[in-house]
């Protein structure tokens, strides 16, 4: 292990040192285009999901995407990840930052341009989808993907529409790809944003034999400070489905002083949620917590939250903050709890940042638990 961590920190150094200069001369040369990353990502937590245990994990590695030049409206995309632990301690495997080994895309896609629709494509394969019903949830070396048939179109003025039928899904922190249930999961979904100051997306998936899932989006604009936001799903049982949820979220996002705030509440009722963060994903700012303290995807949770965003004007400096409270006494096991997530992250050089991810909660039946997170990460 300590000889392939030697080799593997001078290969990505050599990145660092000369992945602009290789990549762009064979981009230009028109057999398609390479990009990705290199990154060192180190973590450590403590206490979470009250288990009191402790760990700590660094990884580094590299995701390298291709895509081929078009060919009579057919292209490839291809995207390799690859990392390998540097240090490891106590009991990392609550950190959710493994060793990766995959190619977490391999599609085929067909444009129709030649019929004069050259926003709308078809693909099948390995595909990284981050929209309405599947998210790629980028939270630590890789993005989440869906091996399906898919098709998707923004021919139609004002309008983006999609869906298809995915087989199987690799989570953020898996290198295998494994079934959507046993049939898979068919979904569509459009955005409308044809009526001024108004962005409105619908969407529906079936997990065939368990539940259907319809809901919707939606942002509105009172001014250029203020805009109200809402969502709700409705999941409603199937075949051999028993359970059946509800998810309901309203809030406001106010801009004051360079500094965009939004506040609000989101609740999940009836059985609780088949399809949702811990899943497949869920486009929504609470999609984002880093601990889930007091259990705000469970069956009866009410969640109450503040976020707060900037960047710094002169050091390009990104700030974020999370801050939730969760009443989830009523059925939850963890009883109510709280969750409060901060986020800096810093440009050190053309392509090459820094951030700085940690967070703190606690719920009545667990013990505090907290969470910190270094990326430092090159992209090429």
């Amino acid at each position: 292990m300590r000889k392939t961590t030697v080799v593997l920190t001078a290969a990505m150094a050599a990145s660092l040192t000369y992945a602009e200069s290789i990549i762009q001369p064979i981009n230009e040369k028109g057999y398609g285009t390479f990009s990705g990353k290199v990154q060192s990502l180190s973590m450590y937590r403590d206490g979470v999901s009250g288990s009191g245990v402790n760990g700590a994990k660094s990884t580094l590695g590299t995701t390298i995407s291709y895509d081929s030049p078009e060919v009579s409206g057919f292209d490839v995309g291809l995207e390799y990840d690859y990392y390998k632990e540097v240090y490891d301690n106590n009991t990392s495997a609550v950190l959710g930052n493994p060793e990766l080994a995959i190619l977490n895309e391999a599609y085929l896609r067909y444009n129709f341009g030649l019929v004069g629709l050259t926003n709308t494509t078809v693909s099948i394969g390995r595909k990284i989808n981050n929209a309405e019903v599947f998210r790629a949830d980028e939270i630590r070396n890789k993005s989440r993907s869906i091996m399906a048939l898919e098709a998707g179109s923004k021919d139609i003025e004002n309008w983006s529409i999609a869906g298809g039928h995915a087989f199987e899904q690799c989570s953020w922190n898996s290198d295998d790809f494994v079934d959507l249930g046993d049939y898979g999961i068919t979904w569509a979904e459009a955005v409308y944003t044809g009526m001024d100051k108004l962005e409105l997306a619908l969407f529906d998936a079936v997990v065939w034999d368990e539940v259907n899932m319809f809901g919707g989006r939606g942002r509105y604009e009172l001014n250029g400070e203020t805009a109200i936001l809402g969502y709700f799903r409705r999941e409603k049982s199937i075949g051999d489905g028993v359970s059946e949820g509800d998810a309901l979220g309203l809030s406001i996002e106010h801009k004051l002083c360079g500094v965009t705030l939004e506040g609000g509440y989101f609740g999940v009722y009836g059985d609780g949620l088949l399809l949702d963060q811990r899943s497949i994903g869920f486009n929504h700012v609470l999609g984002t917590a880093m601990l889930i303290s007091g259990g705000h995807w469970d069956a009866g949770a009410n969640t109450y939250y503040v976020t707060a965003k900037t960047q710094l004007e002169n050091t390009k400096t990104s700030l974020y903050a999370l801050a939730s409270y969760t009443d989830n006494g009523r059925t939850g096991s963890l009883g109510n709890g709280y969750e409060i997530n901060t986020v800096i992250k810093q440009p050190l050089m053309d392509n090459l940042s820094l951030a700085v991810k940690g967070a703190i909660g606690e719920a009545e039946n667990t013990t505090k638990a907290t969470d910190c997170r270094l990326f430092v990460t090159y992209t090429f």
